[in-house]
């Protein structure tokens, strides 16, 4: 049979096909992209087979990655600390230290900022604490626990500040831009996300906030307390969402999980985006700047879902079904008719 009476079940199982998708080489592209511009009534049936095996993680043999790695060794870590704070409080101080000292060793993109606390804002009882800042840049993720053992997923251009040790009331971060939290139990001291406009106040659940043009809290589980400057305060259970927009207006609503926080997994999630929030996630997923010679009509859109997949295999998910060509020149894509 050939390949213009394929159906989506059929590329599925050609190993040529899956081949172009999984490890695209100079000779596949040629020949798939060729294939596509000869034959356009099959754009649909090739983007559909495209996504689905891009879903599909083939292994071998079974081995622990390094995500199990490192999460095994976060939670052999934790419980040793529990047991050390059962006895005589958390020795935090020089453990972080040293972990501070490991990762400005290993990596030059991510700076770490000591400072006291000088703004007339801060409570007293901040301005004897050291702070420490991760400043994610554009197509930068992070991971990494506080000292309390709350997991943090730090999504690239956001920043968080919290301090080298909580102190005995709560425990208080600040943060601009998107981060999941996991939030490690204690009834004692809350925890509490200070952001520009709300506060965000739990004490043990998981969630993922995004403070941007709006603010967004969506919760997988525990309950959450969200304190505008205002002071009127929303309550949310699992699996709601808050979006509360710059003039303040709040709605809850569900959420799609995989399209809110499957970043954190490296999931790039497109659904209904027009242009320029395509465009946007690309800049900032990826670290690149794009510019564009394409005229877009005004109903343009485009979903998809790509896992932990390179700029050149994503732009050409899309240009499949949108019908462009694409240069990239250092960190500058360049996007035009073919």
């Amino acid at each position: 049979m050939k390949y213009i009476d394929f159906d989506v079940e059929d590329f599925l199982t050609d190993e040529f096909f899956i081949q172009w998708v999984k490890n695209p080489s100079e000779e596949t592209n040629h020949f798939w992209l060729k294939w596509i511009a000869g034959n356009p009534e099959k754009k649909h049936t090739i983007q559909k087979a495209r996504e689905i095996i891009s879903m599909v993680d083939y292994k071998k043999r079974y081995k622990l990655d390094d995500q199990a790695y490192m999460d095994l060794f976060e939670d052999i870590v934790e419980k040793s600390h529990q047991e050390q704070r059962q006895r005589r409080g958390f020795p935090w101080r020089g453990w972080h230290k040293s972990a501070a000292i490991l990762i400005f060793a290993l990596s030059s993109i991510y700076t770490m900022i000591y400072f006291t606390g000088t703004n007339e804002e801060i409570e007293p009882q901040e301005q004897a604490l050291t702070w420490t800042t991760f400043d994610n840049p554009a197509g930068q993720k992070y991971k990494f626990k506080l000292p309390d053992g709350t997991i943090v997923h730090l999504n690239s251009e956001s920043r968080i500040e919290y301090p080298e040790k909580f102190d005995s009331v709560s425990r208080m971060v600040r943060m601009k831009g998107e981060a999941y939290f996991d939030v490690t139990k204690d009834t004692l001291r809350p925890f509490i996300i200070k952001t520009e406009e709300n506060d965000v106040t739990v004490l043990g659940t998981s969630f993922n906030l995004k403070n941007g043009e709006t603010f967004e809290l969506a919760l997988v589980e525990g309950k959450v307390q969200v304190e505008g400057a205002s002071g009127d305060m929303v309550t949310l259970f699992p699996n709601e969402m808050l979006i509360k927009d710059n003039k303040g207006r709040m709605t809850k609503t569900s959420f799609d999980p995989l399209e809110v926080f499957g970043w954190k997994d490296q999931y790039l999630v497109f659904k209904d985006n027009n242009y320029e929030q395509v465009v946007s996630k690309l800049e900032s997923w990826f670290g690149v700047k794009i510019i564009s010679e394409l005229p877009i009509e005004s109903n343009w859109s485009y979903s998809g879902r790509y896992h932990n997949k390179s700029l050149t295999h994503v732009l050409d998910g899309i240009s499949i079904s949108s019908e462009f060509s694409y240069t990239i020149e250092n960190k500058t894509v360049t996007i035009s008719n073919p």
